[in-house]
């Protein structure tokens, strides 16, 4: 896939979801990430932690394709991969005991939930 990324974080994510899109844990799952995240960054979805936590259960793996924001509270705990996060949001998932971890370890991951 052809892509025009200038920040080192986008190349990053999207060579690992290339590479995982060719492989046989959840390809249609990550095509469909990079498809969402080969577009320009004020084209990228902003998700607030109510989302997160309204669409997620305990120990669910959570991929964002874009920036989490703080708007709102998560009261359980998740693994969480995104492009970025604000600094807000950064310290209420911590408080939470949510694990954030890089796009190279949620691949292979199971249950993988994909907020937009």
């Amino acid at each position: 896939m052809k892509t025009n990324a200038e920040k080192s974080e986008v190349k990053e994510w999207l060579s690992t979801v290339e590479a995982a899109s060719k492989g046989q844990h959840y390809p249609k799952l990550w095509k469909k990430v990079y498809r969402l995240i080969d577009v320009p960054s004020r084209k990228r979805s902003g998700v607030n932690l109510s989302k997160i936590s309204q669409n997620t259960k305990e120990g669910d793996n959570v991929i964002v394709p874009g920036k989490v924001l703080a708007t709102g509270e998560i009261n359980h705990k998740v693994t969480i991969s995104a492009m970025e996060f604000s600094g807000p949001a950064l310290k209420a998932l911590k408080e939470a005991n949510c694990r954030i971890i890089g796009i190279k370890d949620i691949v292979k991951s199971d249950r993988i939930c994909l907020i937009i």
